[in-house]
C-alpha cells in the first residue's frame, strides 16, 4: 500500500472513529476498513498498517484494533502473513448483488448468494392510507392498509431499513410474517406477478444512520416498488433505504 493509500486509510479511521458515538471503536473501525475496501480505497493485496502504527495514530487501544482485525479476519476481508503483516482478501465479493428483474425479495436474493439473510421487526400496525399510498395501491383513500417496517441484513450486517404498505386482504395473519414478506405470501397461496422498481439516492437521515449502525451520514440508495399479484392487482407498495457502500443493482431481460 502506497503512502497515500495508507495517509487516506487512516485519515478515514480518524474521522470515523470521532464520530462513533455509542458504536463500540472496534465495529466503527471495521466498517471502516469495509467501506475503504468497497470503495476502492483499498484493492485486494493491500497491506494494512500495523497494529502498533494504528493505536499511535488514531489514539486507540490496541485490544480495539485487534478485536476489528478479527472481524474482519472472520468475514474473510483480511489476511495475515507471519512478516508481512495484514492485507486485503476480499473487495466487490462483500457486496450483495441486487437484482430489479423478477420477484425474488432480499432474503431470497441472500440466500441465492449462499449467505444468511435475517430481519429485525420494528412495527406491525393497521392503518388508514394516505393520499399517496392509496394511490400507490389503487384503493380509496382512508382504506385500512398494514404498514411494516423492518431491517434486513445480510449475516450480521444491517443492509437496509425497509417500509411496506400491504393490502389487507392479502395477510391473513400480520404476527405470522418472518424473516421473508415474500415468502409468506407464497406460504399463503398469495400469487404473485410483476414488480415494478425505481431506484434513487439520497442522504441517509438520522434514523437510517442509526437503524444501519453507520458511523455518520452517508448518501443511501431508495428502492421504491410495487408489486402486483397474479390479477395485475398493487398489493403492496414498499420503500427500502439501502447501504450504497454494500450494494450493487443488476438489472437482467
Amino acid at each position: 500500500m502506497s503512502m497515500d493509500t495508507n495517509q487516506r486509510v487512516l485519515d478515514k479511521l480518524r474521522q470515523d472513529l470521532a464520530h462513533a458515538g455509542a458504536q463500540p471503536l472496534y465495529l466503527c473501525f471495521s466498517d471502516a476498513i469495509q467501506q475503504a475496501i468497497n470503495t476502492g480505497i483499498l484493492a485486494e493485496g493491500d497491506f494494512l498498517p500495523s497494529e502498533r502504527q494504528f493505536t499511535e495514530e488514531l489514539g486507540i487501544s490496541r485490544i480495539t484494533v485487534r478485536k476489528a482485525l478479527a472481524k474482519l479476519e472472520e468475514a474473510g476481508n483480511i489476511g495475515r502473513s507471519r512478516g508481512y503483516g495484514t492485507f486485503i482478501k476480499k473487495t466487490a465479493e462483500a457486496k450483495l448483488a441486487y437484482s430489479l428483474a423478477g420477484v425474488k425479495g432480499f432474503s431470497r436474493e441472500v440466500l441465492l448468494q449462499g449467505r444468511k439473510p435475517d430481519t429485525l421487526w420494528i412495527s406491525r400496525e393497521k392503518l388508514p392510507a394516505d393520499a399517496l399510498i392509496a394511490s400507490k395501491l389503487a384503493i380509496t383513500e382512508k382504506s385500512d392498509v398494514y404498514k411494516l417496517k423492518r431491517i434486513h441484513y445480510l449475516d450480521t450486517r444491517p443492509m437496509s431499513v425497509a417500509l411496506s404498505y400491504v393490502v389487507t386482504d392479502a395477510i391473513a395473519d400480520v404476527e405470522d410474517i418472518g424473516v421473508s414478506l415474500y415468502d409468506y405470501f407464497h406460504r399463503n397461496h398469495v400469487e404473485l406477478g410483476a414488480l415494478q422498481s425505481r431506484v434513487s439516492a439520497a442522504m441517509a437521515d438520522d434514523d437510517t444512520v442509526r437503524s444501519l449502525q453507520l458511523t455518520a451520514p452517508m448518501p443511501v440508495l431508495i428502492i421504491r416498488q410495487t408489486l402486483f399479484d397474479g390479477q395485475n392487482r398493487p398489493i403492496e407498495y414498499s420503500e427500502s433505504f439501502c447501504r450504497s457502500d454494500m450494494y450493487e443493482f443488476v438489472s437482467e431481460d
